[in-house]
């Protein structure tokens, strides 16, 4: 987590989730004691229940968590960071003047919780899913929407960003800075996003390198012979089944598919990936490899890692302090 991620933070924020509403009793109560206003009552009412979990609790892949994992920021940690960051952006924003809050997150979350995406790595393994979508995602990680909102004012864009305007897309140029001060209130560095990021000590937290090398050991894992082994084994019991994939990561285009329906030939073809991979032992077996891969990765970057699992801990332990008042 980054300026970086700030700055995309604050663009879904303002572009699709921003809520500036009336100076309603709330509203008045929030502006008098700022630093206790909410991030909104619809947060109790979020259904935790379909938020994504690190690790599986069914199908192939049930219980398995990689080594580099530990490093990894979940879906429930960003929930956490981002609740503390919208409530922390409100209380700055009221110090200027203005009455806003913004929706909880937590209400869009994505099909998996971190970078590893272990139900899904190495090819579907969950049978129950793929009897019912076959390689598709349930309906309710599926079509989601943001909550729609409007658009900040150009006065609310300064003091929250510190820029002029928002950059909504990576090729837009980088928005000019905001004038240093708001009705004679100096703007913070970065605005009252920067200064959130601030408090919960956010700042410079990447995890750009943990997501590098777990990318690094999948590629590098499908080299090793017991891997290549593994998959020549599934792609054998595939074709004995009447399927030609050369890997997992064919199967789904076995059968031709139309979006918006699953066809029984899709969840026969899922259901025997599935059978196959249970059959040559491939998801335990290219785990195990992976395994070892990333043990060694760690070895190599155990400093980096260690400084950054510590700097995301005590931000969560700052956010939850936030969020307790």
């Amino acid at each position: 987590m980054n300026t970086s991620r700030t700055i995309a933070l604050v663009a879904t924020l303002a572009a699709t989730t921003a809520l500036i509403t009336s100076c309603s009793s709330e509203h008045d109560a929030a502006s008098k004691n700022p630093k206790t206003a909410p991030v909104s009552n619809a947060r109790s009412n979020i259904d935790k229940k379909a938020w994504p979990k690190a690790i599986a609790s069914s199908g192939l892949a049930q219980g398995l968590s990689l080594p580099l994992q530990q490093y990894m920021q979940t879906y429930q940690d960003t929930v956490t960071l981002d609740n503390a960051q919208r409530q922390l952006q409100t209380a700055c924003m009221a110090d200027y003047g203005f009455h806003i809050t913004f929706p909880p997150a937590g209400q869009t979350p994505p099909p998996s919780a971190d970078d590893a995406n272990m139900s899904r790595r190495y090819g579907i393994t969950d049978q129950a899913t793929a009897a019912k979508y076959a390689y598709g995602l349930p309906e309710d990680s599926q079509n989601q929407e943001g909550t729609k909102m409007p658009d900040l004012t150009k006065e609310q864009i300064e003091v929250l960003t510190g820029r002029t305007s928002i950059r909504t897309k990576p090729t837009d140029p980088e928005p000019e800075p905001a004038p240093s001060e708001y009705n004679g209130k100096p703007i913070h560095k970065d605005g009252c996003a920067g200064w959130a990021d601030d408090q919960l000590g956010l700042r410079g937290l990447d995890f750009s390198l943990v997501s590098q090398l777990d990318g690094d050991s999948l590629g590098q894992s499908q080299q090793v012979p017991a891997v290549q082994s593994a998959i020549s084994a599934w792609s054998k019991c595939m074709a004995d089944k009447g399927y030609t994939a050369a890997t997992p990561y064919d199967a789904d285009k076995v059968t031709p598919h139309t979006d918006g329906t699953t066809t029984q030939n899709e969840i026969d073809v899922a259901l025997t990936d599935i059978g196959c991979k249970k059959s040559t032992n491939l998801v335990e077996s290219w785990f195990d490899e992976e395994t070892k891969l990333q043990n060694q990765q760690i070895k190599d970057h155990q400093g980096e890692l260690d400084t950054m699992r510590t700097r995301n801990t005590n931000a969560l332990a700052a956010a939850q302090k936030v969020l307790n008042g």
